[in-house]
């Protein structure tokens, strides 16, 4: 072996300590890329394949009447379908602890032939039989019941029955029951005329035979299959066009790992600059050995090779070590996605294309960031480099700093020199200061988000100014009972108001919707209102809000909002399938609401010829608790049964609360884990660029010592310099936290509420971060500080 290969593994076995030190450092950042991209490419295939086995439909039409088998024969023959099966969907209440929760009632037509919008079959029976139901896998977290038990069912019609469980399933296409506080269930068209109801099938699942993947022709295909309908006696309701081959939640789950994707590299990148940072600490350290090299023959480019060598055996190290480690992790993280997004892992095979990219990244910015100080050193001339002492100071005059430093007596004589060395080497200081405060940056951001998250859900209490939201199923005259409601113990206030499916009215006769089958994620409805109202206090974002009864005036929420519409603009919007035109007069930010029109209560009344009658009562009441809540819940569906009103579902705004807040959890989690790892290399950077100073004066400390410095004196000057880069990569960590919370908040309320989450500073993250980097920067500056302490006198005067 070449003597110089030699002296790479004397280097690289000479100091443990620095050299683990890198090793962890690369690791870090490879790490990092691995667990993001695996879960990534992972969750992305997974979310995709799982919902694809679905078989989705294309398009879903509605009609008001029954669908009979003779008109489903007939469709399947209608030009242009490919598939077409019928369905039904009912909202219904299922009774879990004494409490309602809402369940949404999946009607099949024959569970041993589904073709569309399938379901898995996990446990039990595949096909129920009359007064027997499937559920869906993540239901029992909200029914409290299993497989072999009973719960208690009541659909807006009927009246409460008990139905048994006898099998599960899995619907990728619906997110988890614990998520949505809801229950899913599957039952037969014969179960559910057991529970009371008199509906038939009114929902037609289409796939088409060509072009199903334009939204244009999809579009046409269905408004012509309506006109035949309509021709045909049939009353369209409203055309469901989901985002085509989309899972509900792909496109906010693509953007958050799209983002993690970008930090996870940044951690790499700060690792890297970490390395280059050492590396030049061993260029300095070994400069005279370089001159010794060259004066022998010794060539810039061989310097340069072995140095890059000892990179390379690094690199491969910390890949050895993060790979296998970051396949491991990764596998965490799409487990979590998927059980946030009721996902089945059939293939979790991570692709070769995310190991390639760890190699090659974890290979080439490494040597990039080294390269800098690889070819300054190795291009020293011999001169230059066999007459090398330490620390230059090119500045002779001193600097205008060290003059400011000198004025400061009432700073010790020991802190004013920590102060001069920690910013002798102004790029070193740049380096690591930028290592650090990316650190805290990142670890301050996710706490002031996840408080910003916490805030903005509070709001849901703050703009919802009622405690219960009581859905009807039919219209009813309203005085008497709001009455009723208002005399009820702690009731503060009861409200009558009115709702109805919209869209907004373009080309087409029909109302169109991107709504998805759980007629929850895509909808839009209009929410129509007694003016004034006590019970709601919206935030209002642009324009007013509604103070004329009976006009045709409408405030449009921000998921509501498109880029088209503004103040003044007139919108036509279905009622019951029937088009009005509105005036757009405001625009709100609704926090946890779906797409919602405001309107005045006796406008909508007017239109749809329901004047004193309401589909939706709203109460608050003195205590906003949710026990309290829970309590007088109880007793306002006691009373509406007594009053023999069906009632669709009761909901707490606690339930909605809780909902919401499900949907974030695995995101700031994350969030956090990505600051430690940046908050880690921040730290390794810190004790880097300390051994690195305090090797360069390592002269300069004999010289102390041999003037009556104590060791005790020594350590803390190096401990001062250490906390003082500390202290500053505080200030600098704050500022950039500041700018990242609100990119961040924008980034993450876009995509879960379009509208920003509130800039938010959380005085225990900057607290954490303080102690985090205080004790660190200690941790960091003790054992250089120590090292200086162990070299005797004699050794640090005739150091080279």
């Amino acid at each position: 072996m070449k003597t110089r290969y030699w002296k790479v593994i004397r280097d690289l076995t000479s100091d443990y300590s620095k050299n683990l030190m890198l090793v962890l450092a690369i690791a870090l950042g490879v790490f990092g890329i691995g667990s993001i991209l695996g879960g990534y490419a992972v969750v992305n295939r997974e979310m995709t394949s799982n919902y694809m086995s679905t078989t989705p439909a294309s398009l879903t039409i509605e009609v008001e009447d029954g669908i009979t088998t003779g008109l489903l024969d007939s469709v399947r023959k209608f030009p242009g379908i490919k598939v077409a099966e019928r369905r039904a969907t009912v909202g219904g209440r299922m009774k879990v602890d004494d409490r309602w929760y809402p369940i949404l009632l999946f009607v099949m037509d024959d569970f041993n032939q589904l073709t569309l919008n399938k379901f898995h079959h996990l446990s039990g029976a595949a096909d129920p039989a009359e007064g027997t139901m499937l559920i869906e896998r993540t239901s029992p977290s909200v029914m409290d019941a299993y497989e072999g038990d009973k719960i208690i069912i009541r659909t807006p019609n009927g009246e409460p029955q008990s139905i048994s469980i006898i099998g599960t399933v899995h619907d990728p296409g619906l997110p988890p029951a614990w998520q949505e506080q809801a229950g899913y269930a599957y039952i037969s068209m014969a179960t559910l005329k057991e529970l009371g109801e008199t509906q038939d099938f009114d929902l037609l699942r289409i796939q088409v035979s060509e072009n199903e993947n334009s939204r244009e022709h999809l579009t046409k295909q269905a408004e012509v299959l309506s006109d035949w309908l309509t021709k045909n006696g049939h009353t369209v309701h409203e055309i469901q066009i989901p985002p085509i081959g989309m899972h509900p939640h792909q496109s906010q789950m693509n953007a958050v790992l799209s983002i993690f994707t970008v930090f996870s590299f940044m951690i790499l990148i700060l690792g890297s600059i970490l390395v280059a940072t050492s590396m030049a600490t061993l260029m300095v350290k070994q400069v005279r050995q370089i001159g010794v090299m060259k004066t022998i023959g010794g060539t810039s480019f061989q310097v340069a090779k072995l140095y890059l060598f000892m990179m390379l055996v690094l690199c491969v190290v910390a890949l050895a070590i993060s790979i296998p480690l970051s396949r491991l992790v990764a596998a965490i993280f799409y487990s979590q996605i998927a059980t946030l997004l009721n996902l089945e892992i059939t293939d979790n095979s991570i692709p070769l294309w995310v190991p390639l990219i760890q190699i090659s990244s974890g290979i080439v910015i490494p040597f990039i960031a080294a390269a800098v100080p690889v070819i300054r050193g190795s291009r020293i001339s011999v001169r230059k480099a066999l007459d090398n002492y330490g620390v230059e100071n090119k500045n002779r005059t001193g600097s205008w700093f060290s003059r400011l430093i000198s004025k400061f007596d009432f700073l010790s004589d020991t802190y004013r020199l920590s102060l001069r060395n920690a910013f002798r080497q102004r790029a070193r200081l740049i380096l690591t200061l930028g290592l650090l405060a990316a650190g805290g940056a990142m670890f301050m951001t996710a706490l002031n988000v996840s408080e910003a998250w916490d805030k903005n859900l509070k709001r849901i209490y703050v703009q919802r100014l009622y405690d219960q939201d009581v859905k009807l199923n039919d219209r009813i005259n309203s005085d008497s009972l709001v009455n009723r409601i208002s005399t009820m113990d702690g009731v503060k206030v009861a409200e009558g108001w009115d709702y109805s499916a919209t869209s907004e009215v373009k080309e087409s006769d029909y109302e169109i919707t991107r709504t998805y089958p759980d007629k929850g994620h895509g909808s839009f409805v209009m929410q129509a209102l007694p003016l004034p109202t006590q019970l709601l206090n919206p935030t209002i974002t642009e324009g007013r809000w509604l103070n004329t009864p009976g006009s045709n005036e409408v405030v449009l929420n921000q998921m509501a909002r498109n880029e088209r519409t503004k103040l003044g603009d007139m919108i036509a919007l279905t009622i019951e399938g029937k088009p009005s035109l509105w005036k757009i007069i405001g625009f709100t930010e609704d926090v946890g609401s779906s797409a919602t029109a405001y309107v005045s209560l006796e406008t909508f009344s007017k239109i749809n010829n329901t004047q004193g009658k309401v589909k939706m009562l709203r109460v608050a009441y003195h205590d906003r608790s949710r026990d309290f809540a829970s309590v007088k819940s109880k007793e306002l569906d006691g009373l509406l049964e007594q009053q023999k009103i069906s009632v669709s579902s009761i909901t707490p705004v606690w339930l909605l609360h809780n909902a919401v807040a499900a949907h974030m959890k695995v995101l700031v989690n994350s969030l956090l884990a990505m600051a430690i790892l940046m908050a880690l290399v921040g730290t390794l950077g810190l004790m880097s660029t300390v051994s690195m100073n305090v090797l360069e004066r390592t002269r300069e400390i004999g010289v102390m010592r041999a003037i009556g410095a104590t060791p005790v004196k020594i350590r803390n000057l190096i401990v001062w310099e250490g906390l003082t880069v500390g202290v500053i990569s505080i200030v600098i960590a704050f500022v950039i936290s500041l700018l990242l919370s609100w990119y961040m908040g924008e980034f993450i309320g876009h995509i879960s509420f379009r509208t920003p989450l509130t800039l938010t500073i959380s005085a225990l993250a900057i607290a954490i971060w303080i102690v985090i980097v205080l004790v660190g920067s200690y941790v960091a500056t003790i054992f250089p500080a120590r090292r200086s302490n162990v070299v005797t006198t004699r050794e640090a005067l005739a150091y080279e």
